[in-house]
C-alpha cells in the first residue's frame, strides 16, 4: 500500500480521535456506513484498537480500488455482551448502518448475531472464534468471518499438540481461560484426547489472574509433556509461562495461538518464550504481512498488538467492498455478491473463492495452508517461521 493514498484520509480520522470523538470516523455522505462494534474501554481494548487502526490504513486501499466512498460510525460494546445488545441496537436503528464489524470477542459477538442476521445487513467477523457465529441466517448467512473459527484453529492445532514424542503418544495439558472461550477450547480438545485414546488433563486460570503455580504443578505432576495455551490474552499467556519456569515444568511441546502477540514478549523473558509456537493460517513473514507491519508502524510509531486482525480488516474490506460494488443500496444483493466474490486479495495476496453458499467462513483445516511459528532468542522475541503445519508434523513437532 502506498502511503500517498492512505495519509488525507487518516490524517483525518486521527484528527477525530484526538477530538474525542469516538463514535464516528467519517461524515457525509458515501456508498455505504459501517457499523464498528467493541471494547474501546473493557479488558480488552487491544481488539478494538485494531480494529479501528486496520480500518483507517485499509480503507483509502479498498476505496480506490472499487471506487467507493466509505463512512464508519464506532461504538464502545466495553467488552460486555449488554453492551454489545446497546451497540448494536443504536446503529441498526437509530444510524441506519449498512454493515457491521465486530464485536471482536465471542461473548459480545453471540448476543447480537441473531439481531444482525434479522435485520438482513452483512456482518464481518476479524477476530470473534466463536463456530456458532457462522452461520447465523437459517436460509441464507449474512455472517462473514475473516478470523479462523475457534474449531477450525483446534482441530489443525491439535494436529500438533497430539501428535507423537519420540514415537509414543504424549500426555496432552491444556492452560486455559475459564471463559467460554477457553471452555470451547478445553472441551474439543478433551473430545479429540478420547479420539485418539490420549489422556487431556486440563487446568484453568481466571483472566487477570497473577498466579498459576498450582495449576503448573498439577500439569508437571500429571506428566505433561505436549502443553497448549489457550487464553484471548497475551499477558494471561505470561503469567503461565512465567510460573511453569518457577515450578520447574518445561514440557517438550508448547502450543498457543496468535494471541499470544498481545503483551506477551513484554510481561515476558526469552528462557520463559524458548520452545513455545503458535498456529495461524497466515504466515507473518510473507511479503504481504510484512507490507502491512510497515505501513501500520509508518502511521502509529509501534508494533500492533494484534496483527492477524489489521491483516484479518484488509480481507472483510476487500470482500465487503467487491459486494457493495455489485449490490449497490440492495443490502440482500450485497450479501449475495460478498458469498460469490470470485477473489479477495490483501496486498499482492489473492484467495480464491473464499466463500461458498451458507458458508461464511474464510479459512479451512488444510494443514499445508497453516504456519507453524514461534520467537527467537533476542531481547525483542522476533518472529519467526517454523515452516507449515504439514511439516512440523512430517518432521516431527
Amino acid at each position: 500500500m502506498h502511503p500517498r493514498w492512505m495519509a488525507p484520509a487518516l490524517a483525518a480520522l486521527l484528527f477525530a480521535s484526538a477530538c474525542g470523538a469516538e463514535s464516528t470516523s467519517a461524515s457525509g455522505s458515501g456508498d455505504a456506513t459501517i457499523g464498528v462494534i467493541g471494547p474501546r474501554t473493557g479488558p480488552a481494548p487491544q481488539f478494538y484498537e485494531d480494529t479501528k487502526r486496520g480500518i483507517e490504513l485499509a480503507t483509502p486501499v479498498i476505496e480506490k480500488r472499487y471506487g467507493l466512498k466509505l463512512n464508519f460510525i464506532y461504538e464502545d460494546d466495553a467488552g460486555s455482551p449488554e453492551g454489545a445488545s446497546r451497540a448494536v441496537q443504536k446503529l441498526l436503528n437509530e444510524d441506519d448502518v449498512d454493515a457491521i464489524f465486530g464485536p471482536p470477542t465471542s461473548a459480545p459477538a453471540l448476543q447480537i448475531a441473531d439481531v444482525i442476521a434479522r435485520s438482513k445487513r452483512p456482518y464481518f467477523l476479524v477476530s470473534a472464534g466463536n463456530p456458532a457465529l457462522v452461520p447465523t441466517a437459517g436460509e441464507k448467512n449474512y455472517a462473514f468471518r475473516t478470523q479462523w473459527s475457534g474449531a477450525v484453529l483446534n482441530d489443525v492445532n491439535s494436529q500438533v499438540v497430539f501428535s507423537e514424542i519420540d514415537g509414543k503418544d504424549p500426555v496432552v495439558g491444556i492452560a486455559y481461560a475459564a471463559d467460554a472461550f477457553g471452555q470451547a477450547a478445553v472441551e474439543q480438545y478433551e473430545e479429540l484426547g478420547k479420539k485418539h485414546g490420549v489422556e487431556v488433563v486440563g487446568e484453568s486460570m481466571q483472566s487477570g489472574a497473577t498466579d498459576f503455580t498450582a495449576g503448573a504443578k498439577r500439569l508437571r505432576d500429571a506428566g505433561v509433556n505436549s502443553m497448549f495455551f489457550n487464553f484471548t490474552s497475551g499477558s494471561d499467556i505470561a503469567t503461565v509461562t512465567r510460573d511453569m519456569k518457577v515450578v520447574g515444568f518445561d514440557p517438550v511441546r508448547k502450543t498457543t495461538t496468535s494471541n499470544v502477540l498481545a503483551n506477551y514478549r513484554e510481561l515476558s523473558e526469552p528462557d520463559e518464550w524458548e520452545g513455545l509456537k503458535f498456529v495461524e493460517r497466515e504466515d507473518l513473514n510473507s511479503p504481504a504481512f510484512r507490507r502491512i507491519l510497515d505501513d501500520y508502524r509508518a502511521a502509529y510509531g509501534e508494533e500492533p498488538q494484534l496483527p492477524t486482525v489489521v491483516f484479518n480488516v484488509y480481507s472483510a474490506l476487500d470482500a465487503y467492498g467487491q459486494g457493495l460494488k455489485v449490490g449497490g443500496s440492495d443490502r440482500e444483493a450485497v450479501r449475495d455478491a460478498i458469498e460469490a466474490v470470485p477473489s479477495v486479495e490483501v496486498e499482492g495476496l489473492k484467495y480464491q473463492k473464499p466463500f461458498a453458499p451458507n458458508d461464511g467462513e474464510f479459512y479451512d483445516d488444510d494443514i499445508a495452508k497453516w504456519h507453524v511459528l514461534g520467537f527467537d532468542d533476542t531481547a525483542k522475541g522476533n518472529i519467526v517461521t517454523d515452516g507449515t503445519v504439514a511439516q512440523c508434523i512430517e518432521r516431527g513437532c
